[in-house]
């Protein structure tokens, strides 16, 4: 059984991958659709002690988030087309229900995929491929970096946003809670695991030198040991890493031209080829 890893597009498909993508049986994507790379470029001269959009006002705002809805969109429609099952979760810069979107976003994803036959979301939830499970959890997550050495001055953005990590580390185990998963099951995250291939690069970013996993998944990573997980979010790697048993797969982003090709056999990983 051969699996596309894609992720992190940012607008771009390039016609290479679309082509890798016709050799695998499906594809699993760990999100970031959208390119918002000019409002990510806002975010980071004004970091904590301002909103972005009161920056540049809300109709620059505006204009800014569809450019960034429209090209995910393009990418998702891609994606539909290729007449594979494409596994997805949502990136921290997609526009999704919930925390993904705002009043300037000019819709959510969820609606657009729902006439797409081939998009399967498992957001939040367990899915079945074939003799494999599935268990997604994306979309934006405040990173343990935040917490361990708080970005904000003020008290009380500190405690909001400890409030908020403790509610995404509860929703991430709230999917095993009920029913564990199937052994050798597929972990599906944007975001790394903590201390793994997290090592921001980027000297634009004000977060430049520090960890940008989240260790709640390094946990149920521990006590559930999935046979692989694939995730994404750093634009510096493509490798792949163990985590006890489990090996961690960032397939390298895809808006430049990288994926990886997975061949698993029954219940173990017989190869992965990196494409670059």
């Amino acid at each position: 059984m051969k699996i596309l890893a894609i992720g992190d597009f940012h607008g771009k498909f390039p016609a290479k991958l679309q082509k890798e993508a016709k050799k695998a049986d499906f594809i699993i994507s760990q999100g970031d659709f959208a390119d918002t790379g000019k409002i990510r470029k806002i975010i980071f001269k004004c970091w904590t002690t301002k909103y972005w959009a009161d920056t540049v006002g809300k109709k620059k705002a505006r204009e800014l988030e569809k450019e960034g809805f429209d090209s995910g969109f393009e990418v998702l429609k891609k994606l539909n087309s290729l007449g594979k099952k494409v596994f997805i979760i949502w990136g921290n810069c997609d526009f999704y229900k919930g925390i993904g979107t705002d009043e300037l976003a000019p819709g959510t994803f969820n609606d657009k995929i729902k006439n797409m036959k081939n998009i399967v979301l498992v957001e939040r939830k367990k899915k079945k491929i074939n003799s494999l499970e599935i268990a997604g959890f994306g979309g934006y997550l405040d990173i343990t970096d935040y917490i361990k050495h708080p970005i904000d001055e003020d008290k009380k953005k500190q405690k909001r946003r400890l409030k908020r990590y403790k509610k995404f580390e509860r929703e991430l185990f709230e999917i095993f809670r009920k029913k564990k998963p199937k052994k050798n099951f597929i972990l599906l995250i944007h975001y790394t695991p903590y201390k793994i291939l997290d090592k921001i690069k980027n000297k634009e970013s004000p977060m430049h030198g520090r960890n940008a996993g989240f260790e709640p998944y390094n946990k149920i990573i521990k006590k559930y040991k999935p046979i692989l997980a694939i995730c994404g979010h750093m634009h510096e790697y493509q490798g792949m890493k163990k985590l006890g048993k489990t090996t961690i797969i960032n397939p390298g982003p895809a808006y430049k031209g990288k994926a990886a090709l997975i061949d698993i056999e029954g219940q173990k990983i017989k190869s992965v080829k990196f494409l670059k």
